[in-house]
Order: structure tokens, then sequence, then C-alpha cells
């Protein structure tokens, strides 16, 4: 078994694109899964088992790592909470929020943005300039998120009706979009490890009011839950979670942000597939949506 894994480690780390690919792949079930554990199980209790769970098997890797940096923790604890709140805390919830309401299609297309909003926020917070091209991506984009949450239904816009899962999710990419900024800008000289550990931390005890707060609104009995929800509940904890996270940022050091980026469409793809095997239905207005949206993105992403 040993042997087996070893070899599998030293594969991967010749082949980097492989990483690439495996980490839109479990954040992709995490959208389809995640939504039919929601149906069960609220938003903030299933946010708070999901980290609690990942921290608990993350602990012991990054332990050492976190005491020879804990005083560095000390002197960014703003950063560290604003971290927390919009990558832990913020996204995940929100998105766990959105899926009570919306497909996880749907939930894909428009988390699809999250490339387009990360290099909006640099250009009004860092400063990154943007070419007349990538003004047109921008436009391509939005024109296809505005078709995804209208529903094809443009007389929607103005009577303001749309899906409340779809601006949850809009939250929950802005959030993210966020997080990525802030990473961008200072994570470089923060330990990796130990930083994902302290978000973990700081976003368990930001998420722990809205634990108690939804316990006493609606309480939920976790001996309630059959064995087959458990199962999906321990995947998300150590899939789209911890091996995902460990997969693209490895990905990311060996080949570069920017190439790594293009492989975060294959979300939308991997979702898209692991939803119609559950019996969703790929809409023709889902399929426009993905065409404005992913082909902007492309454009925003290539021609600097």
């Amino acid at each position: 078994m040993r042997q087996v894994v070893r070899q599998s480690v030293a594969y991967l780390e010749h082949h980097p694109y492989v990483l690439l690919v495996l980490a839109p792949l479990f954040w992709g079930s995490n959208f389809v899964l995640g939504r039919v554990i929601v149906q069960t199980v609220p938003p903030f209790h299933f946010s708070m088992v999901r980290w609690l769970l990942a921290f608990m098997i993350f602990l012991p890797f990054a332990w050492r790592e976190l005491r020879r940096h804990y005083r560095l923790f000390q002197q960014h604890w703003l950063l560290m909470f604003c971290l927390s709140l919009t990558g832990i805390a913020g996204f995940n919830t929100l998105l766990y929020i959105a899926l009570q309401y919306t497909t996880s299609i749907n939930a894909t297309l428009v988390n699809s943005t999250a490339p387009l909003l990360i290099v909006l926020l640099s250009v009004l917070f860092l400063r990154d300039r943007l070419s007349a091209w990538q003004y047109v991506g921008v436009v391509l984009s939005f024109a296809g998120v505005v078709w995804v949450i209208s529903g094809g239904q443009l007389e929607r816009l103005v009577s303001l009706e749309f899906n409340m899962g779809d601006l949850f999710v809009l939250a929950a990419v802005l959030s993210w979009s966020i997080y990525s900024v802030l990473m961008k800008k200072w994570g470089a000289d923060l330990p990796k490890q130990a930083t994902f550990m302290v978000t973990m931390v700081i976003g368990l005890l930001i998420l722990s009011p809205f634990y108690v707060w939804e316990t006493l609104r609606s309480p939920f009995q976790w001996g309630s839950l059959t064995f087959d929800m458990w199962l999906g509940i321990v995947y998300i904890s150590i899939f789209p979670t911890l091996v995902a996270f460990t997969c693209w940022n490895e990905g990311v050091i060996r080949v570069g942000p920017s190439r790594a980026s293009n492989y975060l469409h294959l979300i939308v793809v991997f979702a898209g597939i692991f939803a119609v095997l559950i019996g969703e239905t790929y809409t023709l207005v889902q399929l426009i949506g993905a065409i404005f949206i992913i082909g902007g993105v492309l454009i925003v992403s290539n021609y600097k």
C-alpha cells in the first residue's frame, strides 16, 4: 500500500496538470453533492461540520508549521480574519444556502465568473489594468450571468424577478473573489499549510454563533442522518476541501497562476456531468449562458 502511495505521489509531482484537473473535479462534485445534502442538513450546520472534520484531519500535517510561525499570524490578525470570513465562512455557507434554491448547474455557471470578478477587483484595488479585449470579455460574461439568473426571460429584469439561489451564488462568488485578491496581495508572504489551518480555526469561530442561531430557530437532529449522507459529508470534508486545495496550490506553484486559472473552467464541465447523472437537466438557456460566461472569462484570461 505504501509503495502504491509513493508511486502515486511521484507521478503527480511530475504531472502538475493532472493536479489541476483533479481540483476542479472535486470542486465540481461539491456543487452537486452539496445540493443533495443541504436539502436535509441546514447550511450553517453543514459548513460547521465540514470545516470541523477538515480541521481535525489537517491538524497533524500543519501543526509544526503553525508552531513555527504563530507570531506571524498574530501580526496579521486582521488579514487572517478577513481571509477566514470571506474564504472559509462566507463563500461556502452562501453557496450552501444558494443550493437550497437553485440547481447545481446554475450555481456552477454563475460561480464560473469568479476569475472575472477577481480581475475586476484587482483593477479596483490592486491597480491592475485591462485591455480593450478584456473589457469585451467582461461584458460577455456579465451578459451570460444576467441571462442565466433571469432564466432566459429578460422581462424579469424589468420586474426584478430573479432566482434567490442564483443571487446567493453571486454573493458567494464575490466573497471568494475578495479572498483571492487578499491572497494575491499578501498570501505569498504567509506559510501555506499554517495559513490554511488558522483560517479554518477562525472560520469555525465565525460560524459558531450562526450555527447556534440556526439550531435555536430550527433544531436539527444529527442522529437522523443516514450512513450515505454522513459518507457524503466526510467526502466533501476531505476531497473538495483538503485534497482539492492541496492539488490546486501545488499545481499553481509548478505551472504558474496564469496557466492554472484556465483549469477552473473545468468545474462547470465536471459539475454538469455529475448533475446530469443525478437527474438534473441541462437546458438551452444554461448552455447559451455557459457559452457567454466561459467565452468572456477566456478572453479576459488570455488577452492581456
